[in-house]
């Protein structure tokens, strides 16, 4: 089973709970924090590993400083658990975490005015295609990023981040789900879900099994995490 979560990050902007938090993660992402330049940033990156802390405890594992190791890509894994794994995301002022017992990942962005010649340049030819057809801006705006968050969250679950060019494979929006076209003979079994909370956010996990939870946790950083 794959679990989900999403949090707010403005609630960090009460100094009291932000203090409260930062004193319950690790000192290495203590020292993280410190070294960001822009309070925003420092939000996200807390507000993001109070989220995997959450989640990890709902999977039973209640270790404060869970060991962080990283792939040739730069994907974290948890050192001590090999059968776990997760994956975070920020944008704007959410973090999103997805956890499970296989390969995940997970991607949130935020819906705002973009370029499409971003799509024409980095997108698969036929994702770009389909970005166009829809018949407001907006309409249009809410494709590009549910189509950004599923390529992010399917780059992140193979863990080739952004080796992997963004138009070397294509994601299929069908009515009856949502698949992966891989152009490099590698095709395999992944599988999606997205998660609509009408936030002004796009919200996707893709992992190698079918069990993603249907629902996204929101969580409050000021109760939810204790």
């Amino acid at each position: 089973m794959i679990k989900t979560y999403v949090a707010n990050v403005e609630e960090l902007n009460n100094s009291a709970l932000f203090e409260r938090l930062y004193a319950l993660v690790p000192e290495h992402r203590q020292k993280k924090i410190d070294r960001m330049r822009f309070e925003k940033d420092k939000r996200l990156s807390l507000g993001a590993f109070a989220l995997l802390q959450k989640g990890l405890r709902d999977w039973g594992i209640c270790d404060r400083e869970p060991a962080l190791s990283y792939g040739e890509n730069g994907k974290p894994f948890l050192r001590d658990y090999p059968s776990v794994f997760f994956n975070l995301s920020h944008s704007g002022e959410r973090v999103m975490c997805a956890i499970g017992d296989c390969e995940v990942g997970c991607d949130v962005e935020k819906i705002k005015d973009t370029d499409f010649k971003i799509a024409k340049r980095f997108f698969h030819e036929e994702e770009y295609e389909q970005i166009l057809r829809p018949g407001s801006v907006r309409e249009r705006q809410e494709l590009f990023f549910r189509f950004w968050t599923l390529k992010e969250s399917f780059l992140k679950v193979t863990g080739q981040g952004m080796s992997f060019p963004l138009d070397s494979f294509c994601i299929d929006i069908r009515e009856n789900g949502i698949s992966v076209k891989q152009y490099n003979g590698t095709d395999g079994d992944y599988f999606f879900r997205e998660y609509d909370i009408k936030d002004g956010y796009c919200y996707a996990c893709c992992a190698a099994a079918p069990k993603i939870a249907e629902k996204l946790t929101k969580t409050l950083l000021a109760t939810d995490y204790k």
